[in-house]
C-alpha cells in the first residue's frame, strides 16, 4: 500500500470513529448534551482534529447517514440493468435492512431525527446529495433524464416512501432496537402494495373517533 493510501485509510477510521463517538454520545444522553470535546475525547483525538473533520456535532452524527446512502446507492448501480428500476430499488433497501453494519446506527439516528430538529438541515442536505446521485443512475438505467422526465423522480421517491414508511413504523415511539426481518417484511408488504395501486387494506379494527369499539 502507498503512503497516500495508508493516510487515506488512517483519515476515513478516525472519521469513522468520531462519528460513532457522536452518535453513541447523543443516543445515550441526547444531542443538547453532547458537546465535541467530548465527542473528540471518546474517539481519541484532540478537540481540534474534530474540526479537521466536521463542523458541528450534528454533521458527525449524521455521517452514518451519508455512508449508509452512498453504500445503498453503489449496490443499486451494481445491479443488473435489465431488471425493473422499482425491484432492483426494492432489492437494494432490503439487503441494506436485512444484512448491512451500519443499519441500527441509521435507526438510532432516526431515533434522534425525531427528539432534535437541529439534524434535519443536515439530513436534507445529505438527502438532495443523494437524490441527485440516484437520479443520474436510474437515468443511466432507463434512458430517462429526469430534468425532462418524470419518471425517475417518481420510481424513486415512491420507493423511499415505501422504504422509510417501513422503517418508521417500527422504529418511531419505541426505545427497544427493531428486528430487521419484521422491518423487512413490512418493506416487502410496502412495495408490493405500490405495486397492486395502493389499494387501501381492509381495517383490521373498527374504532369510533372516540377511540372505542
Amino acid at each position: 500500500m502507498t503512503q497516500t493510501g495508508l493516510r487515506d485509510r488512517k483519515k476515513l477510521a478516525t472519521k469513522e470513529a468520531l462519528g460513532r463517538a457522536a452518535l453513541d454520545l447523543a443516543a445515550k444522553n441526547g444531542l443538547s448534551s453532547v458537546t465535541t470535546d467530548e465527542i473528540a475525547n471518546a474517539a481519541n483525538v484532540s478537540a481540534r482534529t474534530f474540526f479537521n473533520y466536521f463542523a458541528s456535532k450534528e454533521e458527525a452524527v449524521m455521517f452514518v447517514v451519508d455512508r449508509a446512502m452512498a453504500d445503498v446507492i453503489a449496490a443499486f448501480a451494481r445491479r443488473d440493468r435489465t431488471e425493473p428500476v422499482l425491484d432492483s430499488l426494492e432489492s437494494t433497501m432490503l439487503e441494506f435492512v436485512e444484512v448491512s453494519d451500519d443499519f441500527f446506527r441509521v435507526v438510532s439516528v432516526v431515533r434522534l431525527m425525531a427528539d432534535h430538529p437541529t439534524l434535519a438541515p443536515h439530513h436534507v442536505s445529505l438527502q438532495d446529495s443523494a437524490t441527485t446521485t440516484m437520479l443520474d443512475e436510474i437515468a443511466k438505467r432507463t434512458g430517462h433524464d429526469p430534468r425532462v422526465d418524470v419518471f425517475p423522480r417518481l420510481v424513486f421517491h415512491a420507493a423511499q416512501a415505501v422504504s422509510l414508511a417501513a422503517i418508521e413504523l417500527h422504529v418511531i415511539g419505541t426505545g427497544e432496537m427493531p428486528d430487521r426481518q419484521i422491518i423487512a417484511d413490512s418493506m416487502r408488504t410496502g412495495y408490493q402494495q405500490l405495486r397492486d395501486g395502493l389499494v387501501q387494506p381492509r381495517q383490521r379494527h373498527r374504532t369510533t373517533a372516540a377511540g372505542m369499539d
